[in-house]
C-alpha cells in the first residue's frame, strides 16, 4: 500500500524557537553588560578611593556588594591593591573580562546533518 503524501510542515515553528533563542541570547548579554559595567564601575570608584558617603558611592557601592561579598570570605581577598580595591573586587574584574575569552575560545560545533 503506497503511503499517503503527507502536507509540508509548517516552517514557523523553527522560526518561532529561532526567536525565542534570539531572544533569550539578546537578554543575557544585556544582563552581562549591566553587571559587567556595574562592577567596572565598581573597581574603578573603588581604586579611586570613592567611598559610599557620596551619592554615586552610594548608588553603586552598596548595591554591588552582594556581589562581591562571595569572594570575601576567602582568605586574602581583604588584601588592598590599589586606594580601596580589593583583591575580591579585582577578582570579580577578572571574572567579567574572562568570560567572553573563554565563549570565544570554545571550539565551534559543525551542524549535525539530519
Amino acid at each position: 500500500m503506497p503511503k499517503p503524501i503527507e502536507p509540508p510542515r509548517s516552517p514557523r515553528r523553527g522560526a518561532a524557537q529561532e526567536l525565542k533563542s534570539q531572544l533569550a541570547l539578546e537578554l543575557a548579554l544585556n544582563a552581562y553588560a549591566v553587571l559587567g559595567a556595574a562592577i567596572l564601575l565598581r573597581c574603578l570608584l573603588l581604586s579611586l578611593r570613592v567611598d559610599d558617603r557620596l551619592w554615586i558611592g552610594s548608588a553603586i557601592l552598596r548595591p554591588t556588594d552582594m556581589l562581591a561579598r562571595p569572594i570575601t570570605i576567602l582568605p586574602g581577598s581583604d588584601l588592598k591593591l590599589v586606594g580601596h580595591l580589593s583583591l575580591a573586587d579585582a577578582t570579580l574584574l577578572a571574572v567579567i573580562v574572562l568570560v567572553p575569552i573563554g565563549i570565544v575560545a570554545r571550539p565551534l560545533r559543525s551542524p549535525e546533518p539530519m
